[in-house]
This record gives structure tokens, sequence and C-alpha cells, in this order.
């Protein structure tokens, strides 16, 4: 029967490694431990001919899931103190990204990174087909690990703000389908931790099938390059890579070396030997071992499908009002309100600038709620008006949409699911997911300069957003009683400002991609105008860079307190 490739479907593939019939014939493999050293060899490894991975052809799963289930490891037990130290560097690793919250980690064994976990304040949560495992996690760190595989633990949508796969990922028989129930049940922000041999390394390629990584219960060996593309075609994105540590006793690394040169091998047996040395800890990197943290991406096509909308109807319990900041907008207004889904908005608000065309009577004609600024006061300004009168007004979500019809309002409800969930504070819409901004007319020069700042942006504030200079945005309004959005400037750096309070203030911001359309009506900031809001842009960030290091004091970017608000903005914390 012909095999499939896990990434990329291809049937087209040729051999890397094939077992000596000899060895086949002759082979008697130790029962399955996370610790054991000598595993048997593969019957056959292959790659495949179009995408470049390598994956075995066991001869039964059903052997290997059985191994799996009925595995004990008192020798894994023995190192408890070295696993914990690993356990910490991997929480320290996630916590760049996701500093607490409800971790999954699956493939857990006896419970040691879960424990760790526990003791940092994280809620914990364990899946692992050892029985073994189960009861060790239960009796000694009263932690509750589910026995079985992921998909049998049915855990709820958007259960988890991190899941950890540690040496579990090449023991799949299908890591595509599990990745898909990972990011399912990953909340819209949640990081993904995965650890596993890399095949491409330099110890791999000159041990060949004496390194360690190669064993029958190892179905696939990932690269960088294939372990990325299969992240991209499930939706995740890679975040950071680092060299994976391992830490044990000399006597551990003794025994788990002897397949490795004399040259390795040998000095650490000998320091083994020398009295207690033997229990003393190594920490060694190998390079051998791909240790990468991705982020849960939400894309075009899963809203599209309607995945990420599951239950959106029955979260809609708070006001959210959208705010429309209006300046000559009478073409596209009408249009842009029509699209708006007032199943989900409860209020409209307009903020008109002293606009000199219909506006305000196409406003007023619409039954929207009113608001003139007595002159022109900026594009910034106009925001800190709409923002505080949705306020005064009891919102609890503030979704800003230009009147323009360049952004598409049917998304709102897309933009506000995680707001109302509780997974983020700001919620933007993405044009540069899935490739939305070209698809929707932005000019090439307007395209790139727009990555080019982002990808600035990203560095100075230790993000990693797709877009900074979206105008289609969702705010919590406890989140903007909560920032000094007021001392913005009232041009159109504000949407930099504000992005800077909310990552200064500890505030979480997700995105969603969007389309956008460009046609003649809509707005758009022409060229020296954009030049000098990128200027505008490079001292913003210079100007955090320096207050997050106690050198420069910024007002704006403290926290605003109950006395400085408003009675009616207390009511919204």
């Amino acid at each position: 029967m012909p095999i499939e490739c896990n990434l990329c479907g291809s049937r087209r593939y040729y051999s890397v490694y094939k077992k000596p019939r000899a060895a086949v014939l002759s082979a008697v493999s130790p029962a399955y431990a996370i610790s054991e050293s000598h595993l048997e060899k593969p019957d056959k490894i292959v790659r495949c001919a179009a995408c470049g991975l390598v994956y075995a052809i066991p001869s039964s799963m059903r052997e290997i899931v059985r191994d799996y289930a009925e595995m004990a490891d008192p020798e894994y037990l023995k190192e408890e103190k070295g696993r914990r130290a690993q356990g910490r560097v991997v929480l320290k690793r996630i916590s760049r990204f996701k500093r607490t919250g409800k971790i999954l980690d699956i493939g857990c064994g006896p419970g040691f990174l879960l424990d760790e976990a526990k003791n940092q304040g994280w809620e914990t949560a364990g899946v692992d087909l050892s029985a073994w495992a189960k009861a060790h996690s239960r009796d000694h760190f009263g932690i509750d690990v589910f026995q079985g595989s992921l998909e049998e633990a049915r855990f709820p949508d958007r259960t988890f703000d991190a899941v950890v796969m540690m040496d579990v990922i090449e023991h799949l028989e299908d890591p595509k389908r599990v990745l898909k129930e990972i990011r399912r049940i990953l909340k819209n922000d949640g990081v993904l931790y995965v650890s596993t041999p890399d095949i491409q390394s330099f110890l791999s390629r000159a041990l060949r099938a004496r390194w360690w990584g190669i064993n029958k219960y190892h179905l696939f060996y990932f690269s960088k390059k294939t372990l990325e593309r299969l992240f991209t075609a499930v939706g995740f994105k890679k975040l950071r890579y680092a060299s994976y540590p391992r830490i044990f006793t000399l006597r551990y690394w003794a025994r788990r070396l002897e397949a490795y040169p004399a040259f390795i091998h040998r000095p650490v047996a000998a320091l083994a030997g020398l009295g207690n040395c033997g229990e003393r800890l190594l920490k060694i990197v190998l390079h051998d071992q791909i240790d990468v943290v991705a982020r849960k991406i939400t894309r075009l096509d899963s809203l599209e499908t309607g995945e990420e909308t599951k239950e959106g109807s029955s979260l809609k319990k708070q006001k959210v009002t959208a705010v429309l900041p209006a300046y000559n907008a009478e073409k596209t207004l009408e249009r842009t309100v029509a699209d708006i889904p007032r199943d989900v908005v409860d209020e409209i608000i307009l903020v008109d600038d002293k606009s000199k065309d219909r506006t305000v009577a196409i406003a007023k004609r619409l039954n929207l709620v009113v608001f003139q600024h007595e002159k022109n006061k900026g594009y910034g300004a106009n925001q800190k008006t709409c923002y505080r009168r949705a306020i005064e007004r009891g919102a609890d979500v503030v979704v800003m949409v230009h009147p323009d019809y360049q952004y598409d309002p049917k998304i709102i409800p897309q933009l506000i699911e995680p707001i109302l969930r509780g997974e983020a504070d700001a919620v933007f819409g993405s044009r540069m997911m899935k490739g939305g901004a070209l698809e929707g007319g932005m000019p090439m020069w307007k395209h790139n300069a727009n990555i080019l700042l982002t990808a600035f942006e990203n560095v100075m504030l230790g993000t990693y957003l797709t877009e900074y200079h979206s105008g289609f945005r969702a705010y919590r309004t406890r989140m903007l009683c909560g920032i000094a959005y007021e001392k913005n400037s009232d041009g159109f750096l504000f949407d930099t400002e504000i992005i800077v309070q909310i990552l200064a203030n500890h505030y979480k911001i997700d995105e969603v991609p969007i389309r956008t359309r460009y046609f003649e009506e809509a707005s758009s900031i022409k060229l020296w105008p954009s030049l000098l809001y990128g200027l505008g842009i490079l001292k913003e960030m210079f100007a955090y860079v320096l207050y997050s290091k106690g050198i420069l004091k910024r007002k704006k970017l403290e926290p605003v307190t109950l006395k400085d608000s408003s009675s009616r903005y207390k009511g919204t914390r």
C-alpha cells in the first residue's frame, strides 16, 4: 500500500536507511523506556522526493502504541534533578511569550515539568499513554494526567495558553493531525513549544544509524525546514529557535554516549568513574536537537470556514460600540454602515471632524449617534473623541471602523471575539496576514514600507505583530481607561502611540486577518505625509526604549489611576 507524506501528501520517496536482514532476524529489543539508549533500529527510513521530509515505515504501529502504554521507567526517576532543571529552561523560554495561564504537557512522563510549572503559578494539565506516568504524576504531585492520546482527551476549544511537546512529535503517527488538534485547543494568542531530534544536524549526518535519534519508536525525522513547513501548513508561526540543553548526571551521560565516537564517550566515562563524580549534573548542548517556540496564528482561510467563530454568538453579553472617525465620508458612509453587523454591534457613534460635505446629514439620516468637532482637529483627535464618547455611553468594547469602506465591517464578530473571551485587551485587523493587502489593491510602495516599519517596530518593542498600521481595531474599554491615550498626538501617529501605551502597561494584543479595498473614494495618506509619519514612528520607538531602560520619563506611557479618571470612566473598570 503506498505511503503518503504527512507534510505534502506525495507518494514519491526514496530510501535513506534499511535495516540489514541479519539485524532483523537477530534483533531483541529492550522494552521501551524514555531513558533507554539501546532501542531497536527502524526497519526502513525514507525521504519524501517532493518536500524532503524524512520518515520511517514501521512494521507494526499497534505494537509501538502498546509499548508506550506499558512503559515504566525507574531510571528516568533517578535523573529527576536534572530533568527538573531542563524543565525550568523550557518554561523560561515559553515565558518570553507567555508568562502564565494554563499549560498542557503532551507526553508528560512522570510530571516533572508540570510540577515545575505548577510551582511557577501555571494551571497544569498533562496527557500521556503510560499508566505509570499517570500514576506518578497523581501520587507525587497531585496532577491529574489524562491517559490516552490528545484527541481522546477532547479538551474544549481555546483551553490552553501554552502547549509543550518535548521529544514527542517524532513519535506521532500523524503529526499534522495532532498539530491541528493543538491549534484548536490553544487560545488565539497561545504558544507551542516543540523539541525534536534534528536529522540535518552534524552528529546525525556523521553517526548515521549509530545516532541516538534513530530508533524504531521515532517515526518522523524533522529538520528546521520541514518543521517550519509543517507549522505553516497547520497555522503556526515560528517565533524563536534555541539550543536545546540536556542536563543529566555524568553516570547517565556515560551510558547515553556509548554509541558516540571514543573521543566523546571515554572522557565522560572516565570522569563518571571517579568517586562520587558520577552523580554530578552536567549540562551539554550537542546541537542535534530542534528547540522552537511557535505561536498560533489566525488566518483568513480559517475565518472563511468558520473555524474561529464556532461559539462567537454565545459570547455576546457585553455592549459593543462601533465608532467612526469621519471626515468627508459622504460617498462611502452608507455602504460602511450597511455592512456593520447589528446583531453584534449595539450602537454606532460617528464623530465628524468638520467635514466639508454631507457626512453629518447622512449620518443623522442613518440614525447614528453623531458628535461634531467645531474645527478640524486631526485623525488622532477624532479617535480621542470617539473613545471618550463611547466610554461615557457605557461601551464595554469599542471597535474603530473607518467610514471610507476600505476595511470590511463584516469581520467585526471575529475582531471582538478574543476580547469577549478575555484572551485580549486589543485586537487589530491585519492586512498583512495571508496577503490581504496586495489582494485588495494596496500600492506596492505602501505595502513594502508597512512591512519594513512593522519589522523595525517589532525589534524595538520585542513583539511579533504582523502589522502596526491598521485602522481597523477593537479595544476593551477597561484598557482604554487604564492608558493615557488623551496625551497622544492629534495626527496619524496616534495609532502607533496607543500600541506603545498598551505594551508599556502589559495589556494583551491579538490579531485577525482582514481584507481591504483600495479604490478612488477611499481615504489614503499621501507620500510626503507618509514619510513624516515614518519619522514620527522612529522617534516614538527610540523614546520607548529609553523609557523602558529608565533613562527617559514619559508621562503618557504611565498607567492612568482611578483618581485621574472621570466618574463615567470609573464605571467601566
